[in-house]
Protein backbone atom coordinates (compact mmCIF):
# COMPACT_ATOMS: atom_id res chain seq x y z
CA UNK A 1 0.00 0.00 0.00
CA UNK A 2 0.91 3.66 -0.74
CA UNK A 3 2.63 5.29 2.11
CA UNK A 4 0.48 8.22 2.04
CA UNK A 5 -2.92 6.72 1.58
CA UNK A 6 -1.51 4.43 4.48
CA UNK A 7 -0.92 7.53 6.46
CA UNK A 8 -3.81 9.54 5.34
CA UNK A 9 -6.52 5.75 6.47
CA UNK A 10 -4.63 6.17 10.07
CA UNK A 11 -5.07 9.36 10.60
CA UNK A 12 -8.69 9.04 9.36
CA UNK A 13 -8.67 6.09 11.65
CA UNK A 14 -9.48 3.72 9.08
CA UNK A 15 -6.36 1.67 9.78
CA UNK A 16 -5.61 2.02 13.56
CA UNK A 17 -1.75 3.25 14.13
CA UNK A 18 -1.07 0.46 17.08
CA UNK A 19 -3.25 -2.58 17.94
CA UNK A 20 -5.36 -2.29 21.52
CA UNK A 21 -3.31 -3.46 24.87
CA UNK A 22 -3.60 -6.21 26.30
CA UNK A 23 -4.67 -7.73 29.38
CA UNK A 24 -1.51 -9.69 29.03
CA UNK A 25 0.60 -6.86 28.59
CA UNK A 26 0.37 -5.24 32.12
CA UNK A 27 0.74 -8.66 34.21
CA UNK A 28 0.76 -8.90 37.72
CA UNK A 29 1.96 -12.04 39.33
CA UNK A 30 1.44 -11.12 43.64
CA UNK A 31 -2.58 -11.61 44.12
CA UNK A 32 -3.82 -10.68 47.20
CA UNK A 33 -5.50 -13.23 48.99
CA UNK A 34 -5.91 -11.82 52.65
CA UNK A 35 -8.72 -10.20 54.41
CA UNK A 36 -9.29 -6.69 52.64
CA UNK A 37 -8.49 -3.36 54.93
CA UNK A 38 -11.78 -0.91 55.17
CA UNK A 39 -11.57 1.88 53.58
CA UNK A 40 -9.63 5.12 54.87
CA UNK A 41 -12.04 7.73 54.86
CA UNK A 42 -9.54 10.43 54.47
CA UNK A 43 -10.93 12.95 52.18
CA UNK A 44 -14.39 14.53 51.89
CA UNK A 45 -14.90 13.09 48.54
CA UNK A 46 -14.54 9.48 50.19
CA UNK A 47 -16.62 10.14 53.43
CA UNK A 48 -19.12 11.17 50.92
CA UNK A 49 -18.88 8.22 49.17
CA UNK A 50 -18.32 5.61 52.42
CA UNK A 51 -21.49 3.17 51.33
CA UNK A 52 -20.28 2.50 48.01
CA UNK A 53 -16.84 2.33 48.61
CA UNK A 54 -17.35 -0.29 51.94
CA UNK A 55 -19.67 -2.63 49.92
CA UNK A 56 -17.15 -2.46 46.91
CA UNK A 57 -14.39 -3.90 49.36
CA UNK A 58 -16.70 -6.67 50.37
CA UNK A 59 -15.81 -8.64 46.80
CA UNK A 60 -11.92 -8.00 47.31
CA UNK A 61 -9.46 -7.12 45.22
CA UNK A 62 -10.66 -6.90 41.19
CA UNK A 63 -8.11 -4.92 39.51
CA UNK A 64 -4.05 -4.74 39.36
CA UNK A 65 -3.20 -7.92 42.58
CA UNK A 66 -4.29 -5.68 45.26
CA UNK A 67 -6.55 -2.97 44.14
CA UNK A 68 -10.52 -3.14 44.34
CA UNK A 69 -11.94 -0.83 41.79
CA UNK A 70 -15.60 0.52 42.30
CA UNK A 71 -17.84 1.81 40.26
CA UNK A 72 -21.32 3.75 40.81
CA UNK A 73 -23.65 5.86 38.63
CA UNK A 74 -22.90 9.71 39.22
CA UNK A 75 -26.41 10.75 37.76
CA UNK A 76 -28.28 9.82 34.01
CA UNK A 77 -25.58 8.47 32.27
CA UNK A 78 -22.44 8.05 33.75
CA UNK A 79 -20.24 6.29 36.39
CA UNK A 80 -17.68 7.61 39.06
CA UNK A 81 -14.85 5.49 39.48
CA UNK A 82 -13.02 4.43 42.73
CA UNK A 83 -9.86 2.30 43.68
CA UNK A 84 -9.33 1.04 46.91
CA UNK A 85 -5.74 -0.58 48.52
CA UNK A 86 -7.17 -4.13 49.77
CA UNK A 87 -3.41 -3.90 52.23
CA UNK A 88 -3.78 -0.01 53.10
CA UNK A 89 -6.98 0.73 52.62
CA UNK A 90 -6.49 3.86 50.50
CA UNK A 91 -8.65 5.49 48.55
CA UNK A 92 -8.40 6.73 45.11
CA UNK A 93 -10.91 8.34 42.79
CA UNK A 94 -10.10 8.64 39.41
CA UNK A 95 -9.50 11.76 37.57
CA UNK A 96 -12.48 10.75 35.01
CA UNK A 97 -16.35 10.14 35.33
CA UNK A 98 -17.69 7.44 32.20
CA UNK A 99 -20.65 9.01 30.57
CA UNK A 100 -23.09 7.84 27.99
CA UNK A 101 -21.91 8.64 24.14
CA UNK A 102 -24.05 8.35 21.28
CA UNK A 103 -22.64 5.05 18.62
CA UNK A 104 -22.78 5.14 15.25
CA UNK A 105 -26.32 2.95 15.31
CA UNK A 106 -27.62 6.34 17.74
CA UNK A 107 -27.86 4.15 20.77
CA UNK A 108 -26.24 5.07 24.31
CA UNK A 109 -23.53 2.88 25.75
CA UNK A 110 -20.63 3.32 28.21
CA UNK A 111 -18.85 0.36 30.58
CA UNK A 112 -15.77 -0.82 31.73
CA UNK A 113 -13.91 -4.05 31.88
CA UNK A 114 -10.50 -5.22 34.44
CA UNK A 115 -8.98 -8.39 35.56
CA UNK A 116 -7.24 -9.19 39.04
CA UNK A 117 -3.71 -10.17 37.27
CA UNK A 118 -3.31 -7.03 35.10
CA UNK A 119 -2.92 -3.30 35.48
CA UNK A 120 -4.95 -2.74 32.64
CA UNK A 121 -8.67 -1.01 32.87
CA UNK A 122 -10.52 -0.37 29.52
CA UNK A 123 -13.53 2.10 29.71
CA UNK A 124 -15.43 2.60 26.69
CA UNK A 125 -17.81 6.08 26.45
CA UNK A 126 -16.96 9.86 26.80
CA UNK A 127 -13.87 10.55 29.00
CA UNK A 128 -13.10 14.00 29.15
CA UNK A 129 -14.80 15.02 26.35
CA UNK A 130 -13.61 12.19 24.23
CA UNK A 131 -15.65 9.75 23.00
CA UNK A 132 -14.03 5.73 22.20
CA UNK A 133 -12.49 2.76 24.08
CA UNK A 134 -9.90 4.50 26.33
CA UNK A 135 -7.13 2.33 27.90
CA UNK A 136 -5.77 2.96 31.22
CA UNK A 137 -3.11 1.15 33.30
CA UNK A 138 -3.29 1.59 36.97
CA UNK A 139 0.20 1.87 38.41
CA UNK A 140 1.70 3.94 41.38
CA UNK A 141 -1.65 5.07 42.34
CA UNK A 142 -1.89 6.50 38.95
CA UNK A 143 -4.59 5.92 36.31
CA UNK A 144 -2.70 6.57 33.02
CA UNK A 145 -3.62 6.94 29.08
CA UNK A 146 -1.60 4.05 27.31
CA UNK A 147 -4.17 3.76 24.20
CA UNK A 148 -7.05 5.60 22.92
CA UNK A 149 -9.89 4.51 20.00
CA UNK A 150 -11.77 6.85 18.88
CA UNK A 151 -14.94 4.45 18.03
CA UNK A 152 -18.09 6.77 18.22
CA UNK A 153 -19.47 9.99 16.88
CA UNK A 154 -21.31 12.29 19.37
Amino acid sequence: MNRFVFALWSLLGVIPLAAPPQYTDYPVTKIFRGTHAAPVLSSQHARMFRTQLRNAVKYGPNVAGHYTLARWGCGGGCVTVAVMDAISGQVWFAPFEIEDAKTENGHSSYGSEFEIDSELFVASGKINERVGIHYFRWRQANFSLVHFEQQYSN
